[in-house]
């Protein structure tokens, strides 16, 4: 597991590839995979928000365990929005199709994969103060309650939204390149 978490970008990349090679399946733009790839920025930015500074290295690191905000509904909101960007990619690219299905699939295991990795690490760096978050709060999907109010949140919120985007600058650098390629091989290479 600690190979998918340190090569995580590679394999993300190694997909993006993949996709790219396929050529596209349908001249129309479903709307689906345009609110995926939104919904998935957003939350990108409001984990980022809340967690503040972190490292992007190859190895995992957790200084402290992030338990409020978004973290309070759901522990792998970072991990979710990769799943809904690449889905969203996916959708742009291939619409409704067996293959759409093939590229949710391997995303989805991957990113499940890395969210139990986490978890794991997780529980050995911090015990039971992971166990009793993790017995309220979902890996993936909000649940309906939380016990950490909104104006708690708030107060613990580490960076404004556009400071946590900024944070992400080369996530959106990368984002928008590979938006450009699938355009451009749209328009230029449909085979």
């Amino acid at each position: 597991m600690n190979f998918l978490y340190r090569y995580r970008g590679i394999i993300l990349g190694f997909f993006a590839l993949v996709l790219l090679a396929v050529p596209a399946q349908h001249n129309l733009i479903p709307v689906s995979g345009a609110f995926l790839l939104l919904a998935g920025i957003l939350f990108r930015v409001e984990a980022r928000r809340v967690i503040g500074e972190h490292s992007r290295e190859s190895e995992k690191s957790a200084p402290e365990l992030v338990t409020w905000g978004i973290y309070s509904k759901i522990r792998h909101p970072l991990y979710l929005s990769n799943l809904c960007v690449g889905l969203g990619f996916v959708m742009l690219h291939l619409g409704w199709c067996t293959l759409t299905f093939m590229f949710a699939s391997a995303l989805f295991l991957f990113v499940v994969l890395l969210a139990f990795a986490e978890d794991k690490f997780l529980e050995e760096r911090f015990g039971d103060a992971f166990r009793d978050w993790a017995a309220k709060t979902p890996a993936f999907f909000p649940g309906s309650k939380s016990e950490v109010s909104l104006s708690l949140q708030k107060k613990f919120c580490k960076r404004s939204f556009f400071s946590a985007f900024i944070a992400d600058r080369w996530t959106w650098v990368w984002l928008l390149f590979y938006s450009l390629l699938l355009v451009l091989r749209r328009r230029f290479l449909s085979f």
